[in-house]
Parts: structure tokens; C-alpha cells; sequence
């Protein structure tokens, strides 16, 4: 974690100024304070997606319940409430490993509805006033939006047709020069009859689960290594917003520019027509999350599961392969 998290660490200091003034004669403002924190910290979670994020998301979300429940002797429904809507929001992030893009979709759909039952529930059966059906509505509402954008994504990357020009096992790969986040030309010629090549395609910076994506791959980067596989990745975004996304994501392998994705094209995983809100926009359209694994003759020995978008290659599960090839 190379970068300041500016908007979280305001988030967190407007949440514990609301703690401060809950026993004040300032409920309300200790209330607006805390909501303040939650906005601020949910708003960076796309950009570094780091636990420091998940855990003020979290601590925020919890407290606005709390700050509204703090004088009642019952159950903190409404607490739960927020807890789960935050839950909604970035647990998909969270165990992204687990997730992936398109994996278990109704679960923010489900999250949705038991935040919206458990916030009815809350203010029905107690009393909190104006303040009980306004602030935590906000959370609420955030997720629903989220959850809405999830299912359009969801819909448009398994709607994809991965067949026609996509790279089979045991064909050539397709050969390319891009600029790596320094700006230097790096080619896949260079690598055959060296090394092995993990090519990870990310959809860009924006993209949260590309972020976890990277990171467990960096993660797991000795291990390939250990098999003579070099891992590198491949985004739509110039060469300046790649730099910053390395030094933010610590990542100690090479993020090639892709900006007119001609590449992700050749490979068969570009979409060409994508509608997100949250998403950057590229004149292009949007590349897949996909990964191949390309031998030292230059042939392409694994795919990603084209029903499992933005699967992750498990060591393990690669690793034979590479064993079992000659050269």
C-alpha cells in the first residue's frame, strides 16, 4: 500500500468525530457525521480496494446504525441493516477469489432485500423518527444501485460469445507490442523460447475485481515463477494510468497498455458494445477478464473458462500442464 488512502482516512476521522458528539447534546450532527465517513470510504473502494477500505466501510456502516439505536434496550435491527447493505456493497470485492465477476449473482439481490427488510422491520416496530428512515435509506439505496449495476454487468459478460475468433488450446498466440507501464516496448517475441507466459487481461483501473485479481496473482507470483512462468497483465488504460495502478496495487510485474485494444481483440476477448455506469468509458469498448498461459514455443497451452468469467488459474491447476509439456 504505496499511496495514502486520502478519502478513506477522512471518512475515518468524520466517523470517530461522530462518535465523539453520540453522548453530546448533538445526536444528529454525531449521525451526519458518521454517514459523511461511510460515503467518503465506499467512494475509494474501487481505487485501491485494500482491507484498510473494507474495514471503514465496515466500522462506518455499523456506527450509523448504532448513532441511531445508542438509547433503545432492544435489538439493533436497524444497525444490522446498515451492516448488511455495506455487506451488499463490497464483499463481492472482498473474496473476489470466491466471487469472481459472474459467480453467484443473486447475492446482492439478497442482500438488497434483507437491508430493506430489516430497515422496514426496524422502523416499525420502534421508533426512531425521521432520522431512522432517512440516514440509513442512503446506505440502502447506494447498494441497491450497486446491486443493479452488478446485474447488468453480470448479464452482459456471460452474454458474450466466446466462440468464432477465441484462442484454442494448442494454437499459436497471437504476437504483440505494447508499452509496459514505463513506456517500454515489450514484445511477445521476446519470450518465446525463454520463458512461459501467464497473460492476464484486466478490464482497467476502474475495475475493482481486476484490482483483487492483480493482487492475488502478485501473490502468487513466485510460485509460477518456480515453474519458469513470468505472469503479466494487459488493460485498456495508457501507460501513466497503469504506473499508478502498480505503485498502488504494489504489484512487481509488467502491466502492458492496451489502449486500443487491438490485442484483446486478437485474442477473442473484447466486447465491443459495454454499458456500465461505473465503469471507464473506452472509445473500443471493454476487453474480457481472461487469462492464458502461453509455453516457450509460443502456443497457447490454457485458457480461462469462458463460463467462469474472470476465473483465477490456480497454480495447481496449471502447473501439470507446464510439467507435462517437451520442448
Amino acid at each position: 500500500m504505496k499511496r495514502i488512502h486520502v478519502l478513506t482516512t477522512i471518512g475515518l476521522i468524520f466517523v470517530f468525530t461522530g462518535i465523539f458528539l453520540m453522548p453530546s447534546e448533538s445526536p444528529l450532527l454525531a449521525t451526519i457525521y458518521v454517514l459523511a465517513g461511510y460515503l467518503f470510504s465506499i467512494k475509494e473502494v474501487s481505487k485501491y480496494t485494500s482491507w484498510y477500505q473494507f474495514l471503514v466501510v465496515f466500522f462506518s456502516a455499523a456506527i450509523l446504525g448504532l448513532s441511531l439505536e445508542k438509547n433503545f434496550q432492544h435489538f439493533p435491527l436497524l444497525t444490522v441493516a446498515t451492516v448488511v447493505a455495506a455487506g451488499g456493497s463490497i464483499l463481492r470485492i472482498v473474496f473476489f477469489r470466491v466471487f469472481t465477476h459472474t459467480r453467484y449473482a443473486w447475492f446482492e439481490p439478497l442482500m438488497f432485500a434483507s437491508a430493506i427488510l430489516l430497515y422496514l422491520g426496524a422502523n416499525v416496530f420502534f421508533s426512531y423518527g425521521w432520522q431512522g428512515w432517512t440516514f440509513p435509506l442512503l446506505v440502502i439505496f447506494f447498494q441497491g444501485i450497486l446491486t443493479f449495476g452488478v446485474l447488468k454487468d453480470n448479464k452482459q459478460l456471460r452474454g458474450f460469445n466466446f466462440g468464432g475468433d477465441r484462442i484454442a488450446t494448442g494454437k499459436e498466440a497471437p504476437s504483440f507490442e505494447l508499452p509496459d507501464q514505463e513506456g517500454c516496448l515489450v514484445s511477445l517475441m521476446e519470450y518465446v523460447g525463454k520463458r512461459n507466459l501467464l497473460l492476464i487481461f484486466v478490464r482497467g483501473d476502474w475495475c475493482p475485481g481486476c484490482h483483487m485479481m492483480l493482487r492475488t496473482y502478485e501473490r502468487d507470483r513466485k510460485k509460477f515463477q518456480t515453474k519458469d512462468i513470468l505472469v503479466m497483465a494487459i488493460g485498456p488504460d495508457p501507460v501513466g494510468v497503469n504506473r499508478d495502478m502498480v505503485l498502488k496495487l504494489d504489484l512487481d510485474f509488467k502491466v502492458l497498455s492496451d489502449a486500443g485494444q487491438r490485442t484483446a481483440m486478437q485474442y477473442g476477448v473484447q466486447l465491443a458494445e459495454y454499458e456500465n455506469d461505473f465503469a471507464e468509458k473506452y472509445e473500443a469498448g471493454i476487453p474480457l477478464p481472461a487469462s492464458f498461459l502461453i509455453d516457450k514455443k509460443g502456443l497457447v497451452q490454457y485458457v480461462s473458462r469462458p463460463d467462469r468469467v474472470g476465473e483465477f488459474l490456480d497454480p495447481r491447476t496449471i502447473f501439470p500442464i507446464i510439467d507435462n509439456l517437451t520442448y
